[in-house]
């Protein structure tokens, strides 16, 4: 019966454990902080012994809601941190990936510049043929 259980095993892996253990830990505290019917009557209709009960009670009841709080608190600081943590690598992978970009902006640019400074020489190229041609026509129509 308590063989492999996947489910479990895998939320267990999934949540480093602590998702599971503390909802075993405050079921347990809660399955003893269980309010009993004579403790919701009013204070003078109570006993010695009732009225020590309740105030037990009421002190196991505020430690466990501070255990709880604090609990709570060490998460909340855990997650930040954790939050904080990815925000840098999120943030350092966006710089590299923007200086990344940069380098490839600049070679292309480069490419386009060659292409350019090309086309210029063949147009200057084809242009001096021209004025060549021009030259040689007018230079027979003179003689």
């Amino acid at each position: 019966m308590q063989g492999d259980n996947v489910g479990q095993r895998g939320l267990k892996t999934m949540m480093g454990g602590t998702e599971l253990n503390l909802k075993k830990d405050s079921n347990a505290v809660q399955a003893e902080l269980v309010r009993e019917d004579w403790m919701n009557k009013p204070p003078e209709q109570m006993n010695e012994e009732e009225k020590y009960k309740f105030k037990e009670f009421l002190q196991k009841e505020k430690e466990f809601k501070d255990k709880q709080r604090k609990a709570w608190e060490q998460d909340l600081k855990k997650i930040k941190g954790e939050i904080v943590e990815i925000q840098l690598r999120f943030e350092e992978r966006i710089a590299t990936l923007f200086k990344k970009k940069l380098f490839f902006d600049v070679r292309i640019m480069e490419q386009e510049l060659a292409i350019i400074r090309l086309t210029i020489i063949l147009h200057d190229c084809n242009e001096t043929v021209l004025d060549e041609k021009r030259y040689l026509e007018d230079k027979e129509k003179l003689e």
